[in-house]
């Protein structure tokens, strides 16, 4: 693509280093939306536009917006789908509710429930003549990714509570199961015990659909590359999807490193997923032990700066950035956060994180949601002087959030999507970001 041939020289100096400071600032561009962008040819968007869909080559990333839980749908260079998670939580939102654990406002209203909203979504960009979602593969078994049983209005027949993603499975059928503790969901040498709550739920629902041959099931495992293009593999060699960490083991360079974690947050399974030059990292609510291992993964496979987008861990949390992700110049690109509560994202966190306080580099933060309150508590006034404002260090909040990466991996750009309504219009446009 010749019109962005001028980044190049930009690129190599960030591959060289990242601290150099501010004479060295690459792709100061990027800060700024692009108007109407033309990511790959076929394709023309502006703000306003609905989303184009998914077309063969393209890399795509959704992160859906309900307000009650994280759901991630990918598309794959050659049509493959893949979901990962699917919350519903069953607290309503109170205006006047104020306290750090307050929910945000449903969206796009509270009159639609979580997984309908996931698979109006979903079936909208879906590729052209599929049905149903090659791969699902949970990031861990609470009720913001994969369902609460007090949202659930309806029992199946196999005894499971339909709600998030065993709801969302009528609407789009999975055709693969990928988790943490197949088959046997009890605890053995590497798999601690299921939580019980929802969990139990989602045992049932896997254990009836693999018995029924509705799907197949599998352990998702560190070291391996279990999501694979299932259309047109020869033709995208430069992509892979490589599994990083499941119940508190992280792979490295001598092949498993870490412990069995206890259940939930430390035992989230997540992956690294390459595209040509371009590289990402999303495992679940990671923290603890097994988060810092994460970050010597990257440090070895990756290396500083050339790692273009991150999902956060833990929603950003105060427990969201591991201290050895602070010592490792852990530095992604772009930041994408899928949030829902007042406390969330962590206001410390991203003033450390975007004021450089770590590591100086480049980066955009992205969040699905803002609590009203949260515009009022994070911002500091001295003397009638804002002195800190926390809103106005992030790029972009409040919808749906999409990472394209353009035939090859060469770029990308994040577009945010309106959630108020289901027409998935373009609110802001970003990029283009070349891969490093």
């Amino acid at each position: 693509m010749k019109r962005f041939f001028w980044l190049i020289p930009l690129a190599a100096m960030l591959a060289v280093g990242c601290g150099g400071g501010e004479d060295s600032m690459p792709w100061e561009d990027d800060l700024k939306p692009t108007p109407t962008p033309t990511p790959t040819p076929g394709q023309t968007i502006a703000v306003g536009d609905v989303l184009p869909n998914w077309e063969e080559g393209y890399l795509d990333i959704h992160f859906i917006n309900t307000g009650r839980g994280e759901c991630a749908f990918y598309i794959l260079p050659d049509g493959t789908t893949l979901i990962v998670d699917a919350g519903e939580l069953a607290r309503l939102h109170d205006p006047n509710d104020k306290s750090d654990d307050a929910p945000v406002a449903q969206k796009p209203n509270a009159d639609v429930r979580p997984y309908i909203v996931d698979a109006r979504y979903i079936k909208h960009f879906l590729p052209q003549g599929k049905t149903a979602i090659d791969y699902c593969a949970p990031s861990h078994f609470h009720i913001d990714h994969i369902g609460d049983p007090l949202a659930a209005t309806e029992t199946a027949a196999a005894g499971y509570r339909k709600t998030g993603l065993m709801a969302l499975y009528d609407e789009v059928p999975y055709l693969h199961i990928l988790d943490r503790s197949y088959p046997e969901y009890k605890e053995d040498a590497t798999t601690p015990a299921i939580e019980g709550g929802t969990s139990a739920d989602w045992a049932k629902f896997v254990t009836w659909g693999v018995k029924e041959g509705k799907f197949t099931g599998e352990r998702f495992t560190p070291g391996k590359e279990q999501i694979v293009l299932l259309n047109n593999r020869d033709k995208y060699k430069g992509f892979k999807i490589f599994n990083i960490c499941a119940n508190g083991y992280v792979w490295s360079k001598s092949g498993l490193s870490g412990s069995k974690s206890g259940v939930g947050n430390p035992a989230s399974c997540g992956f690294h997923l390459s595209y040509g030059l371009f590289d990402y990292i999303a495992c679940g609510d990671l923290t603890s032990t097994p988060q810092n291992l994460v970050a010597y993964y990257f440090r070895d496979f990756i290396g500083e700066g050339h790692l273009d987008a991150f999902k956060c861990h833990h929603h950003l949390s105060a427990n969201g950035w591991g201290s050895q992700m602070q010592q490792q110049n852990f530095n992604p690109r772009v930041i994408v956060n899928q949030n829902f509560y007042t406390k969330q994202p962590d206001a410390e966190l991203v003033n450390d994180i975007m004021d450089n306080k770590y590591s100086f580099w480049v980066k955009d933060f992205f969040t699905t949601n803002l609590h009203p309150y949260y515009h009022v508590v994070n911002k500091k006034v001295e003397n009638g002087i804002v002195v800190n404002d926390t809103v106005s260090k992030i790029t972009g909040y409040d919808g749906h959030i999409v990472i394209r990466v353009a035939n090859g991996g060469g770029e990308f750009y994040v577009y945010m999507l309106d959630d108020t309504n289901f027409d998935y219009k373009v609110k802001s446009i970003h990029g283009p970001y070349t891969s490093r």
